[in-house]
């Protein structure tokens, strides 16, 4: 995604992959103390690894995606969502980009769970911890795999096209 600066995390003593093909990669091995950013994500560098995480211009956190394989990490690197059976998305009620995802969600035919952060402080929290601090909605998560923090519309029309819509019978 050209507009977004990509940074690929693995271990090469415990993961061969190669990185994808934009951005650049940090090796844990080789610098160990590039696990505290992970760590303040709530990221395991043990368990979470391979890792992409997608940055705007103002170094915003946008997308995490964790325990990644090669075609996931450069799929993810150009806009494509990982494979996806649960979409939660957090919200409030008073934000506008929230209300914003949820139209392009329905247009999409795209199921997905709520839980508003004003009155869940579990949820909360989870969004303070991946997104570095912020409490940023809306905040999508594909699984437990994949957490995106208010996406432009055209960033979240790009993930949407990976996320298949339910097949009625």
């Amino acid at each position: 995604m050209s507009n977004l600066t990509c940074k690929y995390i693995f271990n090469s003593a415990h993961d061969t992959a190669q990185p994808p093909s934009s951005g650049y990669a940090v090796d844990l091995a080789a610098d160990p103390s590039a696990a505290h950013q992970l760590i303040k994500l709530g990221i395991s560098p043990r368990k979470d690894l391979p890792a992409v995480l997608l940055t705007d211009a103002g170094d915003k956190l946008r997308v995490i995606g964790l325990r990644l394989d090669h075609d996931e990490a450069e799929g993810l690197v150009h806009g494509r969502a990982l494979p996806t059976d649960r979409l939660l998305l957090y919200s409030a009620t008073w934000c506008q980009n929230c209300r914003r995802v949820k139209k392009l969600l329905a247009e999409a035919g795209i199921s997905y769970d709520e839980i508003d952060i004003d009155t869940d402080l579990k949820a909360e929290a989870i969004v303070l911890e991946k997104s570095g601090g912020r409490r940023v909605v809306p905040t999508l998560k594909f699984d437990d795999r994949m957490f995106v923090f208010n996406p432009d519309p055209a960033l979240l029309n790009r993930l949407l096209e990976s996320v298949a819509p339910p097949v009625l019978p």
